[in-house]
């Protein structure tokens, strides 16, 4: 009978599969004689196994062939429970190693015939096998497989353990991997979205400085001519009133484009003039700031991007909810900021749940790692955002 404590002793501490089989097969050699010892661990779906060996090398073991399919094993029958252990003295020539796409090339590659397979067990479900073969025929008895239970029942915690752990080690990098992705993704996307900010600011000041400039200067040269008397009618009075309009279309797009009112007056006082320039129907709109200025110490960054989306919610609120009464809510607890659009609106439809502009402002809170949630009925919606001062 195999020596219990000397192959406990001599697997302790030993951390991969194939140290603890090499350290085993040394101390049970002169009780179960082998040319080759392997175990053989089923994949957590029940599907595969995979197999680390000693002795002699054979493709069964991980590093040839990493894993196969558990209904191609020559020992299929142990791993699925239908039999409780496999002895022969010739797998060359037993039927039981030889059906259709079996994977026993391994074992006659290297001349194995004698066999003893037992299964390994934990909490009574089988997780694998242990297996001992030599080159000889009729080298295992009937007696030999208590041995080989005996030993099997030593191995199997052991081993069932370490498959757990690298198990979960690979879980863990995997996670890593899947977090890193994601999070080399949100910052790209994030430098993109600044990128296409800093875009629409150079627009923005080029459209001020020239176009709105240029403009500016022909309204004043007409306004000259009308009054020097140099000209006058409705036509130049029509053209007049098309520039005007022009103009101060354009100061609107400037300002959308470079938001002047936040770098110069703050988050609260930029929210007002969207209000202001949105309300051109009769609606009571207000802004409260109850958080004592804390967005305006925001990155520069987070500011334009919670602008962005309070931007996009006013205008779902003021074009398309019917509201009658429109406010925004900034408040402090802590380092927490919350922002709140909320409107008495009638709610937002399917549909525009499914435009772009509700993906925008989740994706803009997405990049800043802010919190959103919408809320929506018949009454009324909010939008809410949350976000941690650094």
């Amino acid at each position: 009978m195999p020596q219990i404590a000397a192959i406990l002793t001599s697997i302790a501490g030993q951390l991969n599969f194939r140290a603890v089989i090499r350290a085993a097969s040394t101390e049970i050699a002169g009780h179960l004689p082998h040319d080759h010892l392997d175990v053989a661990l089923i994949s957590p779906d029940g599907q595969a196994v995979t197999a680390w060996e000693t002795g002699l090398h054979t493709e069964w073991d991980a590093e040839t062939t990493a894993t196969k399919a558990v209904d191609v094993s020559p020992i299929r029958d142990l791993f699925r429970g239908r039999v409780d252990h496999i002895i022969t003295g010739d797998a060359q020539a037993d039927p039981r190693f030889h059906f259709e796409g079996a994977f026993s090339t391994p074992i006659f590659a290297v001349g194995l015939r004698s066999r003893l397979h037992v299964p390994l067990k934990v909490e009574g479900r089988v997780v694998g096998a242990l297996s001992f073969s030599t080159q000889d025929r009729d080298s295992y008895r009937p007696e030999d497989i208590g041995n080989a239970r005996i030993v099997a029942d030593i191995l199997s915690g052991y081993l069932y353990a370490l498959q757990q752990g690298e198990l979960a080690r690979q879980s863990a990098v995997q996670q890593a991997e899947t977090e890193a992705r994601a999070e080399g993704l949100r910052l790209g996307a994030r430098q993109l979205a600044e990128a296409l900010e800093e875009a629409r600011r150079s627009i923005g000041m080029d459209l001020h400085d020239q176009t709105v400039a240029d403009l500016s200067r022909i309204a004043r040269n007409i306004r000259r001519l009308a009054d020097g008397g140099g000209a006058k009618g409705p036509d130049l009075d029509a053209l007049e009133d098309d520039i005007a309009h022009c103009l101060r279309e354009l100061r609107v797009i400037v300002d959308d484009a470079r938001p002047s009112v936040l770098e110069l007056f703050g988050f609260a006082a930029a929210v007002e003039a969207l209000m202001s320039r949105n309300a051109s129907q009769p609606v009571d709109w207000q802004v409260v700031d109850d958080s004592g200025g804390l967005v305006d110490r925001l990155p520069a960054h987070t500011q334009v991007a919670l602008y962005r989306i309070v931007q996009e919610a006013l205008n779902n609120a003021f074009r398309h909810s019917g509201a009658a009464q429109i406010a925004v809510r900034i408040a402090a607890k802590g380092a927490m900021v919350t922002i709140r659009v909320q409107d008495d609106g009638s709610g937002v439809s399917t549909d525009q749940r499914r435009a772009s502009g509700l993906v925008n402002m989740r994706t803009r809170a997405a990049l800043i790692e802010a919190g959103f949630r919408l809320k929506s009925g018949p009454k009324g919606t909010e939008v809410k955002l949350e976000i941690e001062s650094p």
